[in-house]
């Protein structure tokens, strides 16, 4: 009996030690088994919050893509409803020059009258007259819509700034209407250069003196060129003593045609003319707003 007791005691100690052990370990892997399925449920709802963070960021990337496209497409319509506007102003001029002429023609054809020299000589100037306005507005706006539609130009050409200036300012001065003083103020050396495309400035240059020229019959015309505080650009100022823009139409001097005269009609082509060159050529093209008298435009451009 004492030697079964003395077996059985370190069995049932034996026992209770591994139940106790068993025990101890079924709430170790209970807590454990709570904890990780703690842990899966957090992060199962991190990950539903993360996914959802994620859904709604590439939602709203998607709505702001959809809102740019549709911004770039409403600016793109406006910029065509603008240009088509502009174009249908244009033909609508040409038809009023071209039943003008028309009516010369009837006259001048008619077996009724008999014009004398002097009605012979007012015909004659009308109809030349009538006829430079309207090849000027139909080639001016071929040339705008052919530059209006690019995207870039070559601009390769070795310029001398200061020789090139002052023979596109000589080359002008049969457009000089009254007693003008025309010059070229230059702050550059003589031996200065610039890279650009000759033919695009050349226009630009041409029109804008043009324009000066036609408003302009005292007082002043000149051409300013300097370079700007960006070392890589130039700066070239028109400006004059004539007219002037008037105030209601500077805004819209650039876009669109007014109801005015043919002639400021004209303008309009060649100043939008101008701002697509200069676009083309890397630079800007203003009105210079603290101009008191006449008008300046101001355009700049990469060198």
């Amino acid at each position: 009996m004492h030697v079964f007791l003395h077996t059985l005691i370190p069995l049932v100690l034996m026992a209770l030690a591994i139940g106790l052990t068993a025990l101890h370990w079924r709430k170790v892997v209970k807590k454990n088994r709570m904890l990780a399925n703690a842990q899966y449920e957090q992060l199962k709802s991190d990950s539903e919050v993360n996914l959802q963070n994620r859904l709604g960021q590439q939602m709203a990337a998607v709505h702001m893509d959809r809102m740019r496209d549709r911004v770039a497409m409403d600016r793109q319509a406006h910029v065509m409803n603008s240009k088509l506007d502009f174009y249908h102003s244009v033909l609508l001029e040409v038809q009023t020059l071209q039943e003008c002429m028309a009516s010369y023609t009837k006259l001048i054809t008619s077996t009724d009258l008999q014009p004398g020299q002097g009605e012979w000589n007012m015909v004659r100037n009308e109809l030349k007259k009538r006829t430079d306005q309207m090849a000027e507005m139909v080639n001016g706006t071929l040339e705008l819509m052919d530059y209006e539609d690019m995207t870039e130009i070559e601009r390769n050409d070795q310029i001398p700034v200061n020789s090139f200036c002052q023979d596109v300012f000589d080359s002008c001065l049969t457009y000089r209407d009254g007693n003008v003083d025309m010059r070229l103020e230059t702050c550059l050396d003589d031996d200065e250069t610039m890279t650009t495309n000759m033919k695009c400035l050349q226009k630009v240059l041409v029109n804008l003196l043009k324009c000066s020229m036609q408003f302009t019959h005292e007082g002043e015309i000149v051409l300013v060129v300097k370079r700007c505080h960006q070392q890589n650009e130039l700066s070239f100022a028109v400006s004059d003593t004539g007219l002037g823009i008037p105030e209601e139409a500077k805004e819209s001097a650039f876009e669109r045609i007014r109801n005015t005269d043919v002639s400021i009609k004209i303008v309009v082509v060649r100043l939008r003319l101008c701002r697509a060159l200069v676009r083309l050529l890397g630079g800007t093209i203003y009105q210079d707003p603290h101009r008191k008298k006449g008008t300046s435009i101001v355009f700049t451009i990469k060198a």
